[in-house]
């Protein structure tokens, strides 16, 4: 019987357990079917989490996808007893969460479809990083896809020097609280002394500081005061990962790997510098200056296809938050029409199919459509079927705004959720949970982090699909008179109960409805 593992930094100070986009299974499979590989459907897979802290990041999923089976693996046995109370309080049945180390993985496990080790690589010794590379070598089904991500050069030559400084200093105190309040300390001081300087030196070392100064008290001791902390260039990672019989299939953020984001005369000396995919990811890494990867693996006798063809579009699932920003909308003509997604960044289009598509997508934001679903509602408003032309032409102008901007989001399968608020809402089951335990920040079914206002906070616990608005009103008042909730008008405390229940009614149904647009109601 293997022994348990030791205590780690980890139990001491554990790491916030939060959904991760980018490892969500619909993401690889998405990246796979692209590149023209056929993987496994999300709806019914086997997924492996390396790392998995407190399960975060896989229960939100395994609720999603009930008919799937979720494994998690951590060597802190704090963070799994936290997960495994958690999933007592669902009573999802459908996940396994167990302390243990990743090199105690043997073929008892079985084989996955999907393998997450998100935050884990760069952060362990060398046996424990093949041994990641072996798990994913031998548990992947035919078909499957690993996720890793890790540190990378040469961004990372100039954070391992802060690094090394906050180490310095941080260790001659002993405990984890002094060494982050010490480490900040110096990233201050660093700061004031970069302020004082032009040179380049101090340049590079403000973004560094800027970046660092936002972060979490648990990312500065793990990321930045561990003893483990490995970069390494991507050339060499993918070296290693062949050495398993491992090959890459992509990066979970496909818009990394786009060329032409550089301009023509990038693109053109990349292709004479790059005879293969890996020179060529790893020249884009010298050009970015880039410190950080997600990476995807899949077995050796893969063969993704790079060049993406318009037609693996069709098996997806299409969503876009764009709003039209032009004066007019015109469907008639070539007109150039401009639409900005949630982040700023716009396209423009002159596609009167496009221009149609986008805004069915607005309309169905946050949910998703398929793309046969959207050629339809697209093409509806000009009153013939379409050609096969035009249903290269509308692939196509998505596919290129997925890669250029973040417009067009691209799924494997439907994000199912509640968009409007029932007669008796109903919330997430894992959100209600960790909203009850006292999480104000919370897992929404596009796998996403969503932070609560205060009445949400309070709200969503209630929202089991039992009670109404009249009942949830009543819950909400006796907690307000209870001085459990703080209700204002005017920047004033209300304390007569009809003003409070007054003041509630008016705020529950937006609260709910915002409930609904972050895809926190159950479907």
């Amino acid at each position: 019987m293997t022994a348990a593992p030791d205590r780690t930094s980890y139990d001491d100070v554990p790491y916030d357990s939060l959904p991760f986009a980018q490892t969500h299974p619909s993401r690889l499979a998405t990246v796979a079917t692209l590149f023209g590989l056929n993987p496994q459907r999300v709806e019914r897979c086997r997924v492996l989490e390396l790392g998995c802290a407190s399960g975060g990041n896989i229960i939100p999923l395994a609720e999603a996808f009930p008919e799937s089976w979720f494994v998690g693996v951590d060597l802190s046995a704090r963070q799994i007893a936290d997960g495994e109370r958690v999933i007592r309080k669902t009573g999802l049945a459908n996940i396994s969460l167990r302390h243990a180390s990743i090199t105690d993985i043997d073929e008892t496990y079985g084989h996955f479809d999907y393998i997450i080790c998100h935050g884990v690589f760069s952060w362990v010794p060398r046996n424990v990083q093949e041994k990641i590379l072996d798990v994913c070598a031998q548990h992947l089904t035919p078909s499957g896809v690993a996720y890793i991500s890790y540190n990378t050069y040469p961004g990372w030559h100039m954070r391992g020097m802060i690094r090394d400084m906050m180490r310095y200093h941080a260790f001659r105190f002993d405990t984890p609280e002094q060494r982050v309040g010490q480490a900040r300390a110096l990233l201050d001081f660093l700061a004031q002394s970069a302020r004082k300087d032009g040179g380049a030196y101090s340049t590079l070392l403000r973004g560094e500081l800027e970046f660092m100064s936002d972060q979490s008290d648990h990312y500065i001791y793990h990321e930045q005061l561990e003893d483990v902390n490995d970069p390494m260039y991507f050339h060499v990672f993918m070296e290693r990962a062949s050495s398993h019989g491992l090959r890459y299939l992509g990066e979970a953020r496909i818009s990394t790997m786009v060329t032409g984001n550089f301009g023509a005369d990038v693109q053109k000396t990349l292709a004479i510098l790059s005879s293969d995919q890996i020179q060529t990811e790893q020249y884009l890494d010298f050009v970015r200056n880039r410190t950080f990867r997600e990476t995807l693996l899949v077995r050796a006798e893969q063969t993704p296809d790079w060049s993406i063809a318009s037609e693996r579009l069709y098996k997806l699932h299409i969503a876009s938050p764009g709003k039209l920003v032009s004066k007019a909308l015109d469907l008639r003509t070539e007109a150039s029409t401009q639409f900005q997604s949630r982040t700023g960044m716009t396209v423009s289009t002159t596609s009167p199919l496009l221009k149609a598509a986008l805004m069915a997508l607005a309309v169905e934001w946050p949910g998703t459509i398929p793309f046969a679903e959207l050629l339809h509602r697209a093409t509806e408003k000009f009153g013939h079927p379409p050609t096969d032309e035009e249903v290269t032409t509308l692939a196509l102008g998505l596919l290129n705004a997925h890669l250029a901007s973040d417009l067009i989001e691209l799924h494997a399968t439907p994000m199912t959720f509640a968009r409007v608020p029932g007669e008796k809402p109903a919330a997430l089951v894992h959100a209600r949970v960790w909203a009850a335990e006292g999480r104000t920040d919370v897992a929404n079914r596009r796998h996403e982090v969503v932070r609560l206002s205060d009445l949400a906070f309070r709200l969503l616990p209630l929202l089991d699909g039992t009670r109404d608005r009249a009942t949830l009103t009543d819950v909400l008042t006796a907690q307000a008179i209870a001085g459990d909730i703080t209700v204002q008008k005017a920047g004033q405390p209300i304390e007569d109960p009809a003003e409070l229940r007054e003041a509630l009614v008016a705020t529950l149904n937006p609260t709910l409805e915002m409930l609904a647009r972050d895809a926190l109601l159950a479907g």
